[in-house]
């Protein structure tokens, strides 16, 4: 399940960087920029994540970056444990999305 979100992610980037002519870069440049761009993306997602956990579960994120590498297993996490999670990704990342289409247009 968890491949299926980064796969999301990665998908959902792409097209609103190639609507604001990511694609018109070539690919030495794609490949540079496009890991930012995901990285920039997975952290914004954690901030607006990280403060909707309660204690518990904010202890077991803690416990989490101690051992775990599985999306799988990170991916149950934030579902289980933050309020309303799908509505959030997708309000971050459409907000991300306004952000990129600024910064394309200067």
């Amino acid at each position: 399940m968890a491949d299926a979100q980064k796969n999301f992610l990665e998908s959902y980037l792409l097209q609103v960087l190639n609507e604001n002519g990511f694609d018109k870069l070539d690919d030495d440049a794609k490949k540079t920029f496009f890991p930012q761009f995901l990285a920039q993306a997975e952290q914004r997602l954690g901030a607006a994540l990280l403060p909707l956990l309660n204690e518990e579960s904010a202890n077991k994120f803690v416990e989490l970056t101690k051992n775990n590498t599985n999306p799988d297993i990170w991916f149950e996490f934030w579902n289980a444990n933050v309020p309303n999670f799908e509505e959030m990704v997708k309000k971050t990342l459409n907000d991300f999305a306004v952000e990129i289409k600024a910064a394309f247009q200067i």
